[in-house]
């Protein structure tokens, strides 16, 4: 769970901001509204979390656990309206192809739902908490298990793209779905790693937080007017 306690997080907050002011700016955003909508939201959890004021040790108080325990599961299902309207927009142009491909992307999808559960019991097993703490935990697991199951599942649906579609490279909606795909790939990622216990959570949120500003950057580039009208 990050929050507002370090430079790394104030910097993915702005550049999400700045993302999706870009969309707004640029009329994008009419191409891509649950995208836009979810980087909005994204900012405005974060707005509500610089409300809260770390305590003297530096911790955060117990009323920002009840915030972010209330708006990750929202914040959750926009992550998978984005995922839907990513992969319906890539496919969108070519239905005689995607429907012949309906078998291979339902098992990408089988496929990717049976691997993201793989280490669900090593993660379950340190479930110990009650509570609250479980809750927390179990909103970890769940962020986790959907964040692999979308990664795994544009990256597969990406690649069946390229072989697929002629000239599928040069489309400016592939690379949006293959950013989505690192995106969700980095949360995933780091999750495990800390569900796990493989490094110590501070160190692996920071490198999340660090990997997810990067990731932003490169994103917005890919977002251009001259770019959306040619695809």
């Amino acid at each position: 769970m990050s929050g507002p306690t370090n430079v790394l997080w104030y910097s993915s907050v702005a550049i999400q901001f700045l993302f999706c002011l870009h969309l707004l700016w640029t009329r994008i955003a009419k191409k891509h509204p649950v995208f836009t909508l979810y980087l909005g939201c994204a900012v405005l959890r974060s707005l509500g979390a610089m409300l809260f004021t770390p305590m003297a040790n530096g911790a955060l108080p117990r009323t920002y656990t009840y915030f972010w325990l209330w708006t990750e599961p929202v914040l959750l299902l926009l992550q998978m309206g984005v995922a839907f309207e990513v992969h319906g927009a890539l496919w969108k142009d070519h239905a005689a192809i995607a429907k012949s491909a309906r078998p291979l992307l339902v098992f990408a999808l089988l496929t990717a739902l049976v691997f993201a559960a793989l280490p669900v019991h090593v993660e379950l097993s340190k479930l110990t908490g009650v509570g609250i703490a479980a809750v927390m935990q179990f909103e970890f697991l769940a962020k986790r298990y959907i964040s692999t199951v979308l990664a795994i599942f544009l990256i597969l649906s990406a690649i069946l793209y390229m072989l697929v579609v002629h000239n599928s490279l040069n489309s400016n909606k592939l690379r949006h779905e293959s950013m989505l795909a690192a995106y969700f790939a980095i949360y995933a990622i780091c999750y495990l790693v800390m569900s796990v216990g493989w490094k110590p959570p501070d160190l692996v949120n920071k490198y999340m937080l660090s990997a997810l500003t990067v990731c932003l950057v490169v994103w917005i580039s890919i977002f251009r007017p001259a770019a959306e009208t040619a695809t």
